[in-house]
């Protein structure tokens, strides 16, 4: 699935799905191809480059909080170390929507090996 949101920028979809009302099983927007709010975005994701000091210790179920350093997504745990960043299909939405004040977390749904598989959502 490909087009555009509201402000223009081009997207594919990919290994991740979002959820919320727009679509599933890859891609962002509504069934009309534009990006709704930032209330509806949410979905899975894989965390990349995990710190490998934090990485032993999270948990399925545990909940990240999802934070802006920079211009990446960092996910943070309850001691405020860094477990490792995301980059979905819709990043640059969430950076927008976090740049706006809102809040998101992230739960850890899969550990397989060194791969985390997150579900992203606001709060």
């Amino acid at each position: 699935m490909s087009g555009s949101n509201s402000s223009g920028r081009s997207f594919t979809g990919g290994g991740s799905s979002f959820l919320g009302g727009l679509t599933s099983g890859g891609g962002i927007g509504s069934s009309e191809g534009s990006f709704q709010s930032c209330s509806k975005l949410k979905g899975s994701t894989k965390v990349i480059s995990p710190t490998m000091t934090y990485f032993s210790t999270v948990k399925i179920g545990e909940i990240l909080k999802v934070e802006l350093d920079e211009d990446m997504i960092v996910l943070v745990n309850k001691s405020n170390d860094q477990v490792g960043g995301i980059n979905p299909p819709w990043v640059i939405d969430l950076i927008e929507c976090i740049k706006q004040g809102n809040k998101y977390i992230a739960k850890i749904m899969k550990i397989n090996g060194a791969a985390i598989d997150v579900f992203v959502e606001m709060v």
